[in-house]
């Protein structure tokens, strides 16, 4: 037997590369985080300044992919219009009689999910009429840019249905009543709304972060190196488990003090929902990793951009989360007994 093979469990040797990779990425982590936390605690427009802020990066760095010399203006119309789709909701209000009262609130927008049939269909249209009218453009680049762009703003939307929804649920079926004319700063709108979307981004970032140092440490058995080369199913297992554990942990503490992620849904009386989402969420968060990973080696790219130091283009950080957010809208939906129309 090599004595220089090594042992189930044994902790790999990291390089000063990783050494150096990791403390890289810890630091730009904690720069996302400071910025991006108060955004999401602030929620309203703020909320939505910083997701339009994100796809629009996240808009450039899938035409970039596609078409790095030659992007025209088709691709370019074609991607912004499929960016609506993330603030449909919104502009289906405003575009009624009733969004223009002063009732009209910005979360009263997001009571489910809204999917245009329109909108897809003219997205469609325009992103295989530049295969026409641009002879460098192949059908191959065409699909991947219309499908990239509706993962990104639909999950996009559902980033804003999950920091929206809690404020419609604890009003209007919860308390029974509309919401109140409360100033603008308030412990409800403020915080405890957005409980749920903090919580589904702990789940992914722990999925994230359990399958990375799992991996490091005793990844051995690659799960497809020709999509991504050093993920392993240690790792695979190791951030479901890390990540199931600590949110369903979460959930089930502020379920039972009282303050609950989603009243009505995922609190102490609804336990096993908890349990549901906090399993669902990071199964679908890992095949969003591995989605966009295999954009990438398609179009023999490292990383989609270079805005976060040690950790690419915006892409590569939200990847997992466009999925996640996903998941967990659509599992909030289903559980809630919300129909999702497509208008």
């Amino acid at each position: 037997m090599n004595n220089k093979e090594q042992q189930p469990f044994e902790i790999n040797e990291l390089s000063e590369g990783t050494k150096i990779s990791l403390k890289t990425r810890i630091i730009s982590a904690l720069v996302a985080i400071v910025i991006f936390v108060p955004l999401f605690i602030l929620g309203d427009w703020f909320f939505v300044a910083a997701v339009l802020f994100i796809g629009i990066i996240a808009i450039f760095e899938i035409i970039k992919c596609a078409k790095p010399s030659h992007a025209g203006w088709l691709t370019t119309a074609s991607a912004v219009l499929m960016l609506l789709i993330t603030f449909w909701p919104i502009l289906r209000m405003l575009l009624t009689t009733s969004a223009l009262s002063s009732e009209w609130k910005l979360w009263t927008s997001f009571p489910t999910l809204y999917l245009s049939i329109i909108v897809l269909f003219i997205c469609l249209f325009m992103s295989f009429l530049f295969v026409v009218l641009d002879k460098n453009t192949t059908v191959s680049e065409a699909c991947f840019i219309f499908t990239a762009s509706l993962l990104v703003s639909f999950g996009l939307q559902c980033a804003l249905f999950l920091r929206n929804y809690p404020i419609m649920a604890h009003y209007n079926y919860v308390i029974g009543q509309p919401l109140p004319d409360f100033p603008y700063f308030n412990v409800y709108e403020n915080f405890r709304s957005s409980l749920l979307i903090v919580y589904v981004t702990i789940m992914t970032f722990a999925t994230d972060i359990g399958a990375y140092f799992v991996g490091v440490f005793f990844g051995r058995h690659k799960i497809n190196e020709r999509i991504s080369p050093k993920k392993t199913w240690e790792g695979f297992l190791g951030g479901i488990i890390v990540s199931f554990i600590l949110s369903s942990a979460l959930g089930l503490i502020l379920a039972a003090c009282n303050t609950p992620i989603l009243e009505g849904v995922l609190d102490i009386q609804h336990w096993y929902w908890i349990l549901g989402i906090s399993l669902a969420t990071p199964l679908f968060a890992t095949l969003g990793d591995f989605v966009f990973s295999s954009f990438k080696r398609t179009y023999n790219i490292k990383d989609f951009g270079n805005i976060m130091p040690g950790h690419g283009g915006v892409l590569d950080r939200i990847d997992s989360l466009i999925f996640a957010f996903i998941a967990a809208a659509i599992f909030i939906c289903v559980v809630s007994g919300q129909e999702s129309p497509l208008l």
